[in-house]
């Protein structure tokens, strides 16, 4: 039976908000009222309101919002037992909370001598202004959280976690209880958003660090970063997923540097990035410009500290970051309804010109096509940005029909490379994790991925750098498409 109630004994929060009732006009207390037809009996005058205000006032209390009934007010819980004479008190009820679940939820009483056994309100002694002083009880936002099953639409797509762990020959290594167990991913991005899915599947998420100061660690405005991550677990159910909030409170991405560095500080097994900037092509330049050495370094150091370093290549971009050696730089392949594999024409793909022998991709993961590249089914938070924009066609130089999926509610069909960085990452946890090699230097690691990797041989790149795919190594998808358990083979053979 509902509520039940226990003491906790905790402290009361610093800040307590509550509702002063001024004496009613009625001579009936608001608090001991017994009929509801009209709140005019319980107004107060404009004197009698004025002297309850001055009294909360002088008590340390603030006023918020006042009617001609009373005010609310808040202050520390000092405030509140100079104003009555008691003192606050902790207290537990089960209550229902989002969604309907029940939960024990914090609420405040007011105890003492002289204080009414209503639980919540409180009496005020030496006044003829003041009436009661209620507490405010915690509420529960009354919103739909999204559902955790993603929902069907008829346009082309592959679903987490089966399609994606299927296609990257992941569903083979997690049979054989090669999970990502043990292994800390790392993830920089807008946000990452509590989504019901991620409840359901058991993934391991641990809180948020943000890095903006000021942004709050709960939210992914874009839904960027949320959607994303759930290509880690797909590939690696058993990793534990470390996030890092880079965006400003607009989800921009204004801090990834200071992200890339506080996760690397943290010391990861692997750490992804999908994102990146974009320069000339080609550059104008025989060396990178003096900013991106800077930035070429502070990775280099990561990646020379034994971290598995994953980087988007790029959806048309052409950026420093997957181009630096030691890196594992993310491209894309698109898997059509006929299992025809063919280069992603939404990636990018090509020689760096500024680092010898390196070649953009190294391995790839599963990406969608020109214009949007909408193709992998992933939770986001309701209402967020891409919620939005993924519902609505877009027009322009590259016009595209919406995804099938509603505004708000909190599912989208995305991918680019941001997606297949994850998925290489996953990748990586599986080969690092209990049931591969844990002692696997980055070096062995991306052999194993680049020797097992499937080739492909049709279709081109983003037209910006319009690499063909053709049999062997290539600058459209490099060896080909990532496969798990072939690589998770190939290590447990080779090392």
């Amino acid at each position: 039976m509902l509520p039940k109630i226990t003491r906790n004994g905790q402290p009361p929060p610093d800040l307590v908000f509550g509702y002063v009732s001024a004496q009613s006009q009625g001579g009936v207390p608001m608090t001991e009222a017994t009929e509801f037809d009209s709140a005019r009996p319980f107004h107060a005058d404009e004197n009698t309101r004025a002297r309850a205000k001055e009294r909360a006032l002088a008590a340390g209390l603030t006023v918020t919002a006042e009617s001609r009934l009373g005010f609310t007010v808040c202050g520390p819980p000092a405030a509140y037992e100079e104003l009555t004479g008691g003192r606050i008190e902790s207290y537990e009820v089960l209550q229902r909370v989002q969604n309907g679940r029940l939960r024990y939820v914090t609420h405040l009483d007011v105890v003492g001598d002289g204080q009414p056994a209503d639980l919540g309100v409180g009496a005020v002694r030496d006044t003829d202004a003041i009436e009661a002083v209620v507490l405010e009880q915690p509420r529960s936002p009354y919103r739909l959280s999204p559902a955790a099953q993603a929902p069907n639409v008829s346009k082309y797509h592959l679903r987490l976690p089966g399609d994606v762990a299927m296609l990257l020959g992941a569903t083979a290594a997690q049979q054989q209880g090669a999970l990502g167990g043990g292994v800390v991913v790392a993830m920089v991005d807008t946000g990452h958003y509590a989504h019901t899915y991620f409840a359901l599947q058991g993934y391991r998420i641990d809180p948020v660090v943000t890095v903006v100061p000021g942004t709050n660690p709960a939210e992914d405005p874009i839904g960027h970063g949320t959607g994303e991550s759930a290509n880690v677990f797909a590939v690696a159910p058993g990793a534990t997923l470390r996030f890092y909030r880079a965006s400003n409170s607009s989800g921009q991405l204004t801090s990834a540097m200071a992200g890339f560095l506080r996760a690397k500080g943290d010391h990861p097994q692997v750490l992804t990035n999908s994102w990146g900037g974009d320069l000339d092509y080609p550059p104008p330049d025989p060396m990178p410009p003096a900013s991106s050495r800077v930035w070429v370094l502070e990775i280099t150091d990561a990646v020379q500290q034994g971290i598995v370093v994953v980087f988007s290549a790029g959806n048309g971009h052409f950026s420093i970051e997957p181009q630096i050696p030691g890196v594992i730089a993310a491209g894309g392949v698109f898997v059509g309804p006929g299992l025809v594999l063919q280069a992603s024409d939404y990636a990018s793909g090509y020689a760096s010109p500024w680092f010898d022998g390196e070649i953009v991709p190294t391995v790839c993961g599963l990406v969608g096509m020109l214009p949007r590249a909408q193709y992998l089914m992933l939770p986001i938070p309701p209402g967020c940005e891409l919620d939005v924009e993924e519902s609505q066609p877009s027009d322009g130089q590259f016009p595209d029909t919406p995804d099938g999926t509603r505004s708000d509610d909190g599912w989208a069909l995305f991918s680019g490379t941001s997606a297949a960085a994850p998925q290489i990452a996953g990748a990586a946890a599986v080969l690092l994790g209990a049931g591969g090699r844990p002692g696997l230097t980055v070096q062995q690691l991306t052999e194993a991925l680049v020797k097992t990797a499937t080739d492909v041989t049709v279709g081109h790149n983003h037209p910006r750098f319009n690499n063909p795919a053709g049999p062997g190594p290539d600058e459209a998808t490099g060896p080909g498409l990532a496969n798990v358990g072939e690589a998770l083979k190939y290590v447990r053979t080779h090392f």
